[in-house]
């Protein structure tokens, strides 16, 4: 290594120690097994250490006898297809025979998968017709429609691995991105030390990530997984880029967001420019400026704290613009000049262009959202409120569609006083509308009632917003999307019409199929599960009882079977005891898109329906239930709130039956299960109000929120009493707190690396941090803040942030700080959970934990080793329906085994404890008792 004083470019390695009795020498001595040294992998990272020399040199070098020219392979060997489960994203069957860094690449070694002819598949030899890029569906070596035949199109799903060589002729500074794969590897030749980076799996363009290479030729692994949502077929596809670096920062430009101009003025004031840290080295201070030909502007950062970016981190720097001028017609599309700065100085210029639209068009706004990023929208205002707010038909798009695409803003006429509201969902795919997309939503809707972007201020007074009268739509994803937000937050809901949605994830691609699942028992199983239940529509359907919806799709739909429509629909109809309280329009001949789905003349009769007689809630039924299995993902139905559950990501249900009484009185007859608090909210207001509850047999008089709430001490709910604390959730789980896992980039977050370690391992922790930072950055246009523990300041508001803390508290000081405050236990040989202590060096661990003030979360994520600790790392969620409960500990069968692997979970208590009934344990193995 050079010496420590020379700049340092962050990537990840992987330190492979050679094998000493685990699997048999392979003598095959072919060129193509150059790399194929018999390593066991003990996953370390490190920095490489470069000197400047290294960057700034060009001149082509000669390798071997060879003429280097810096290039992606074109010819690779693919080694698959292997099974795999929808969202199954830590399993790999070939670490089960050392993995793909120890096997022979390219021999006749064939590997057991169920998907192979004779149950065995193996090395397949690939040109690429462009440098970088596979396309592969297997149909010629696997019969996929004998295997469809069974289990439907998620069969299709498979994974594999292609390698071939990357030629680097030059040293420097190099940016690597990848669409269609979630994983990228480079190893560096004759050596152990290996390089992963994050792809671009739905092609945003917005992956590139950022390597300094010495000239050599390297082992190019791309990871490749099938999607059936993406593709519809078992095709598995990827293309790369790699190009030098220009700058220190390099812009990203596809994940540029400016606001519409309307009538010449900027819809909103917010914009958003995306860069990648090229450099060594953290730089401090990020700031932009926009520069406008002939017309005047001031941009400022739109957060009030210093941004600062890590190498190979991406991050979006908000900022707030302003016009000082009207922008004519005759100058639009309107281009502009972004200055990106380091502490005041400019870096780099990237150009952009300000699209142009007259009122009343539908157009682009721009928000802060939650995390203090910015987001975009789009509305097509009302033709007339009539002197009365209007209300909002919010539309959720399908996977893949972006909210600005002109077939979707046409799909659906401009209603009469109705603004049509299209999120985005913070991406194209985004979260199924589930989770950060979720929160967006209502972000969205929130900023547009609040501010009327767009709408020229001399009419402003005319067009005011209820935006708690919705009328929800959506189409595929979004009709599940639809479908969710009906069902968790009805009383916002006029009523809906979702077109051709999925019940839940694992109805729609299944999950049982998963390989690491043939490991686990029911219990395990069961508790994965219910990390992800709260998205289950069906389950929820008796919060939709009373609302007027429509389920509609063609009857031809080969993508979301009308099975699924068809499914909601008459659990909804079960739920009023009315067989025909749902209009179900299915559309002969036609497929899963069709002009009209949404807007056509028969929509707009269904509309009209809703909001002819006044935008209003429908009352609710005499008979009701409500339905949750995770407050922190819903809002409230028929008033009521439930704010706790006696056990945690179990369903809680609230039955009411309103019983009228002689002297006018309304009382509500309430009946609970497993509630342990709820409220009764004020709002909306009903016809008639109640005036008395009878709670499980106990008679109160109404108390309403915020200032009151009933809870019930006892764990089986038999003694009830209203509550005037509102200091309760600093102390217990709440819905800020509620997890699972993924409920840690629900609100702004910053990642703490741990310094109280070796130079080694402290840069393992920097690569985790822009590794997490990265992926969400990727799926959910999110840009955290990494520091070091000695860098943390609290924020000044605790109750909303959360903390990514890596390291244990012998490793962060941050860590150490909240210790009391962790679940888990911590020693100097490992780590425990409730009774069990787990100490094999292979072994990690990621936890939630409440924070300092009780209302935010922290994310603890260590390891026994820093083996153990990249397991723990990649236990994180990246996308929606990966289940993760509240905590993990996987171990060293958590690469072929997938959940298999798990050596622990569940979901902590509403006191942050270990609980029994939520909890599994499995064999717990360590290596120090041989």
């Amino acid at each position: 290594m050079l010496p420590k004083n020379q700049l340092l470019q962050q990537q990840q390695f992987i330190k492979l120690r050679q094998q000493s009795n685990n699997h048999n020498d392979n003598n095959n001595n072919s060129s193509s097994n150059r790399y194929n040294m018999k390593y066991s992998i003990i996953v370390i990272l490190s920095l490489l250490i470069l000197s400047i020399s290294l960057v700034v040199q060009s001149s082509k070098i000669q390798y071997g006898y060879k003429q280097l020219n810096t290039s992606l392979p074109i010819k690779f060997n693919i080694i698959g297809p292997f099974p795999i489960g929808e969202r199954e994203e830590c399993y790999d069957t070939l670490e089960a025979y050392g993995g793909i860094w120890n096997i022979p690449i390219g021999d006749d070694t064939l590997y057991p998968s169920e998907l192979g002819n004779d149950g065995k598949v193996g090395w397949t030899q690939y040109t690429a017709s462009t440098p970088g890029s596979v396309s592969i569906d297997w149909s010629s070596s696997i019969s996929w429609q004998f295997l469809q035949s069974v289990w439907g199109w998620n069969i299709w799903l498979w994974y594999g691995y292609a390698v071939g060589e990357l030629e680097v002729a030059q040293k420097g500074s190099y940016i690597l991105q990848c669409t269609g794969t979630r994983a990228i590897f480079i190893r560096y030749p004759d050596s152990d030390l290996i390089l992963e980076f994050n792809g671009d799996y739905y092609s945003y363009g917005t992956g590139a990530q950022s390597l300094i290479l010495p000239a050599g030729v390297y082992q190019f692994v791309v990871r490749m997984d099938s999607s059936v949502r993406l593709n519809q077929s078992p095709l598995g596809s990827f293309s790369c880029s790699f190009t030098q670096a220009t700058s220190l920062l390099e812009p990203i430009g596809a994940d540029t967001l400016l606001p519409d101009i309307v009538n010449g003025q900027l819809s909103s004031p917010y914009a958003s420019i995306t860069v990648l840290n090229t450099s060594p080295g953290i730089l401090r201070a990020l700031s932009a400026n926009v520069r406008i030909s002939g017309v005047s502007s001031t941009t400022s950062l739109a957060v009030n704290y210093n941004l600062n970016i890590a190498p190979n981190q991406k991050l979006a720097i908000p900022l707030n613009i302003s016009f000082g001028d009207l922008v004519s017609l005759s100058q639009c599309p309107l281009p502009a000049d972004i200055d990106i700065m380091v502490n005041g100085q400019i870096v780099v210029t990237v150009s952009s262009t300000f699209n142009c639209t007259q009122y009343p068009n539908p157009y682009t706004f721009t928000f802060l959202d939650y995390d203090n990023t910015v987001q975009y929208a789009v509305t097509n205002p009302p033709i007339d409120c009539q002197g009365q707010p209007c209300g909002v038909m919010l539309a959720t798009h399908g996977a893949g569609v972006e909210a600005n695409s002109q077939f979707w803003m046409d799909a659906i006429p401009r209603q009469q006083n109705l603004y049509i509201l299209y999120p985005t969902g913070r991406r194209s795919w985004g979260y199924d509308w589930e989770s950060a997309s979720r929160i967006n939503v209502f972000n969205a809707l929130q900023y547009l009632a609040t501010n009327l972007p767009g709408i020229p201020s001399n009419i402003k007074s005319e067009y005011p917003i209820d935006a708690t009268k919705v009328l929800f739509v959506g189409h595929s994803m979004g009709g599940h999307g639809c479908w969710s937000l009906l069902s968790h937050f009805g009383d916002l809901a006029m009523g809906g019409a979702c077109a051709a949605g999925f019940v839940k994830l694992q109805f729609y691609v299944f999950m049982n199929t998963k390989p690491g699942y043939s490991y686990v028992d029911p219990i395990l199983q069961g508790l994965l599960m219910a990390s992800i239940a709260e998205n289950d529509n069906d389950m929820y359907t008796t919060n939709l009882a009373g609302l007027p919806l429509m389920a509609r799709y063609g009857q031809n739909d080969t993508n979301v079977n009308p099975w699924h429509s068809r499914r909601m629909a008459r659990m909804t109809a079960e739920a009023n005891g009315n067989a025909s309280s749902v209009i179900i329009s299915e559309v002969p001949n036609e497929g899963h898109w069709f002009d009209g789905i949404l807007g056509d003349s028969y929509m707009q009769q269904f509309y009209q329906s809703i909001i002819s007689g006044g935008l209003s809630h429908p009352p609710i039924p005499k008979t009701f239930t409500v339905t949750t299995n995770n407050p922190a993902s819903s809002g409230q139905r028929a008033n009521i709130e439930i704010l706790q559950l006696t056990t945690p990501f179990r369903v809680g249900r609230i039955q009411i039956t309103q019983v009228p009484q002689p002297n006018g009185d309304l009382y509500w007859v309430i009946s609970t299960q497993n509630v342990r608090r709820f409220g009764i909210a004020p709002t909306p207001v009903r016809q008639v109000m109640p005036t008395h509850v009878k709670i499980d047999g106990q008679l109160f008089s109404v108390a309403y929120l915020p200032n009151y709430h009933f809870t019930a001490p006892d764990k089986y709910g038999i003694y009830w009493n209203v509550s005037d604390d509102t200091t309760w959730q600093q102390l217990e789980r709440s819905a800020s707190t509620y997890g699972p896992m993924r409920q840690i980039f629900e609100k702004p977050f910053s990642i703490v690396t741990g310094s109280n370690v070796s130079v080694e391992t402290t840069e393992v922790f920097e690569w985790a941090a822009s590794y997490i930072s990265n992926f969400w950055q990727t799926y959910g246009r999110g840009s955290p803040q990494i520091v070091s523990d000695a860098e943390f300041v609290p924020t000044a508001d605790c109750a909303t942030s959360n903390y990514i803390l890596l390291g244990s508290p012998y490793e962060n000081a941050v860590t150490n700080k909240y210790q009391p405050l962790i679940p888990v236990t911590y020693s100097e040989f490992g780590f425990s959970i409730g009774p069990t202590n787990y100490e094999d060096p292979t072994m990690g661990v990621a936890t939630l934990a409440p924070n300092q003030c009780g209302t935010g979360l922290i994310l603890v994520v260590s390891g026994n080793s820093v083996e153990g600790f990249l397991k723990a790392v990649k236990a994180i969620p990246q996308r929606s329906g990966v289940v993760v409960p509240d905590y993990m500990v996987v171990g060293n069968e958590w690469g072929f085994k997938g959940a298999g692997g798990i050596v622990a979970t569940g979901f902590w208590s509403n006191n942050w404890q270990f609980n029994t009934d939520s909890a599994y344990q499995a064999l717990n193995y360590n290596s120090a008792w041989l």
